[in-house]
């Protein structure tokens, strides 16, 4: 398309500058306005036929394509580390819930500590924790027929173990303490666990788990402010219904033997006792009396319940 000059009227290009013939300078004639797309022409859809046809997207487009993708993925990151800080929270909680029920229900230790409270304290309701339900229940049917002046099996064993407090304060001073320490611990057998179940079962007439037990040797330690005394204790401890028990426990358990206490374990084997072909001053052998009480071998049913 030619256009003339200005000047000479020479034919010139349309956009020409300047006229080749006179060097007159030329108005250039503004490019016609570019139509806007119509939304329904293929012109609007020509970046969807770019990329349909495998054609690379200029860079802003392809940053602004994948931003919303890199939001995506650091989104279900997110969401994963949360669940797995949730998971582990959650597990720890159920660890320390465990080993504070342990801790505060004490194990297997947990019925001597009791009876040390009930001495320490004169009450009969930290006695009683340490007997098994079906001995417990049959201790208050009986205080309930009103044969006695005791209303409870509580009232009564608050009176006994306040007796026990004042005789011990009697022989060791105000500032008596009781201690212990497991010497030894033996496991039971499972045909000892099932020997102990039905005899209480038998008692109470009804079914009673018992999931473990042992037998220890625990030495005690009666301190004051007049005199010290150690001595050891023999005792069956059972986990029953999920809960720990003394078996044949009363309230004399941890008292020395002197002021009657129950349970002794005896420090002297028959090895000790030299040749007994000659017995004829028994007074040679020492005091019997602590050998008298079947407390020793935990009461007559445990120790045939030993030898099977």
């Amino acid at each position: 398309m030619a256009k003339p000059c200005s000047v000479c009227g020479a034919a010139l290009p349309n956009d020409a500058a300047y006229c080749t013939s006179c060097g007159s300078p030329q108005e250039i004639a503004p490019a016609p306005a570019r139509p806007s797309p119509d939304p329904g022409s293929s012109a609007a859809y020509s970046m969807l036929d770019t990329i349909n046809q495998g054609q690379p997207l200029p860079l802003f487009q392809q940053n602004a394509q994948e931003a919303p993708a890199r939001r995506s993925g650091n989104g279900s990151g997110n969401a994963v580390k949360l669940i797995v800080l949730g998971c582990a929270a959650a597990a720890a909680i159920a660890v320390i819930v465990v080993l504070l029920i342990i801790l505060l229900k004490g194990g297997y230790k947990q019925p001597l500590d009791d009876l040390v409270r009930s001495l320490e304290n004169g009450t009969g309701k930290d006695y009683m924790d340490v007997l098994p339900e079906p001995e417990k229940n049959a201790l208050q049917e009986q205080f309930s027929q009103g044969y006695t002046k005791f209303d409870t099996a509580e009232e009564y064993y608050d009176s006994v173990l306040s007796s026990n407090r004042r005789s011990l304060t009697d022989r060791y001073g105000s500032d008596v303490s009781v201690t212990y320490s497991i010497t030894d611990k033996e496991e039971l057998s499972d045909s000892k666990l099932v020997y102990y179940s039905r005899s209480l079962q038998n008692a109470s007439g009804k079914e009673t788990d018992i999931s473990a037990g042992y037998k220890v040797s625990a030495d005690v330690a009666w301190k004051g402010s007049k005199r010290s005394e150690e001595g050891k204790k023999s005792l069956t401890l059972l986990k029953i219904d999920g809960d720990w028990k003394i078996w044949n426990a009363d309230p004399d358990i941890l008292m020395p033997a002197k002021l009657g206490g129950t349970h002794n374990a005896s420090s002297v084997s028959l090895g000790d006792l030299g040749d007994l072909g000659d017995l004829g001053d028994l007074g040679d052998l020492g005091d019997l009396g602590d050998l008298g009480d079947f407390g020793d071998l935990d009461d007559l049913e445990g120790f045939l319940g030993d030898l099977y």
